[in-house]
């Protein structure tokens, strides 16, 4: 994946953003580490005014003389995309660089890109490498992903043990999210024993310190798992009133399917109200699934699909995605599939997608049109070929819109390791589901494993690994 070939003599558009010469009288009197840390105060208003083209155009220069932490900062900008248009092969060069020299945070950086796909080809291996690089020497963000997914075996081999020590670790090391995770795992039992007492316990510890994301969680367990309506409503509100807007979104779905005791559904607007106020944006999901289909008013589709395209229109991604995977599947009721449609609100929303979202998408829907075996071949192999498109939601999304075509390639990736022995047709046969669910107990948690596997959720994981 990465090449020792030389590195780019220049940003472009950092030079065309900059139009500063690299050689100013100020960095002609400064150490590289002076310059680099000069530009990252600059960029983030550190200490001094901000001022991002000069900020940009330091670090570029900081780097280009071989600072370790310019190349961690500038890589990083340029992988993520903020103050300046992304240049993500330039900023994995970077981190990939600054990583070989020791940094720790740029060994994390890179690590979660590659654990999750995140602007380059997903590779876990080395993403587990960089990770350990960046634990060894102490980063407690680093320890708090090594042990949520070596507890819940979800990517790497489960090892629960030292899952648990990690992340413990890193809550010795002050890493509050690393207490979240914990108690999120003893929450559900996702590779260790349920603890929902001490679950609780975290997340109180977490809120004393102003974080309401346990709270948040604990409530939702309450009202979908528990069925304990009173508690959930006061645990959620209380996440609110530490500023997680997204409870108010939880409280309002909860309503709108009656999970929050007698009259559910008549909370549903004040919550929806909070959840607008506080800025979430799934609202507008939420309002288009009550639409659809007729939960506490009359069933329409064109309704639905003239919300979703107001919402859109308005800058809401949540909304566009919505609109698209529903216009690309239809709905069995009211709204009828139809691909042309759905990739033209790709075309149309492509400026509040990502990049990598409009690519996803506009592949989902050529996924939807295939019914072929021929047709589910050529998919298999262009897919095979953009590896950077796949992570969870495109899994899911993938299921969703061509069961058949990511049947078809799974049957063909366990027939070339030797793990099925039948057919590759995208057919799920009883062979094949029978090799899918001893696959997926070798390599994912029991508890996604018993949901089946041929669930949006499971189905799309194993298509990852």
């Amino acid at each position: 994946m990465f090449t020792d070939g030389k590195l780019a003599r220049c940003l472009g558009v950092t030079l065309v953003l900059a139009g500063l010469s690299l050689a100013s009288p100020v960095q002609a009197q400064q150490s590289p580490a002076e310059l680099g840390k000069l530009g990252e105060a600059q960029i983030f208003a550190d200490g001094t005014a901000q001022d991002i083209k000069a900020g940009i155009a330091n670090l570029n220069a900081a780097a280009e003389a071989g600072d370790v932490n310019a190349k961690a900062v500038l890589g990083k900008i340029l992988l993520d995309g903020y103050y300046l248009t992304a240049n993500p092969s330039r900023g994995i060069q970077l981190l990939h660089e600054a990583a070989q020299a020791g940094h720790a945070g740029a060994a994390l950086t890179l690590g979660n890109a590659l654990l999750w796909g995140y602007n380059v080809e997903r590779d876990t291996v080395r993403a587990k490498a960089l990770l350990e690089q960046s634990a060894a020497a102490g980063d407690a963000e680093a320890m708090r992903v090594l042990g949520e997914q070596l507890v819940s075996g979800n990517i790497w081999p489960a090892d629960a043990a030292r899952g648990s020590e990690l992340l413990e670790k890193a809550m010795a090391g002050g890493n509050a999210s690393a207490g979240i995770t914990l108690g999120s795992i003893l929450l559900y039992g996702t590779g260790l024993p349920p603890d929902r007492k001490r679950a609780l316990a975290l997340f109180e510890q977490a809120a004393a310190s102003g974080n309401g994301q346990g709270l948040e969680m604990y409530g939702e367990w309450q009202m979908w798992k528990a069925s304990d309506p009173v508690a959930a409503e006061a645990m959620l509100r209380r996440a609110a009133s530490l500023g997680r807007g997204s409870a108010w979104t939880i409280l309002a779905e909860g309503a709108m399917y009656g999970y929050l005791g007698p009259h559910s559904r008549a909370k549903f607007a004040a919550f929806a109200k909070q959840a607008r106020d506080a800025g979430q944006t799934r609202i507008e999901v939420l309002e288009a699934n009550r639409q659809m289909w007729g939960i506490s008013m009359r069933a329409s589709g064109p309704r639905t699909i003239a919300g979703l395209e107001s919402a859109a229109r308005k800058g809401n991604a949540d909304a566009a995605r919505f609109l698209i995977g529903l216009v690309r599947d239809g709905n069995h009721l009211n709204i009828r599939k139809d691909t042309a449609k759905a990739l033209a609100y790709v075309d149309e929303f492509s400026k509040i997608l990502t990049a990598l979202e409009s690519e996803q998408l506009g592949f989902s829907i050529k996924a939807k049109a295939a019914r072929t075996v021929s047709g589910y071949r050529t998919l298999y192999g262009e897919l095979l070929q953009r590896k950077d498109l796949l992570n969870d939601w495109f899994g899911r999304e993938l299921v969703k819109a061509s069961p058949n075509l990511v049947v078809y390639a799974l049957q063909s990736r366990l027939k070339e390791e030797g793990r099925y022995s039948g057919p590759v047709t995208g057919i799920a046969t009883a062979q094949t589901v029978a090799a899918l669910k001893a696959e997926c107990i070798r390599s994912m948690p029991q508890a996604a494993c018993r949901r089946g596997v041929l669930d949006p959720a499971v189905a799309g994981a194993l298509l990852l690994r």
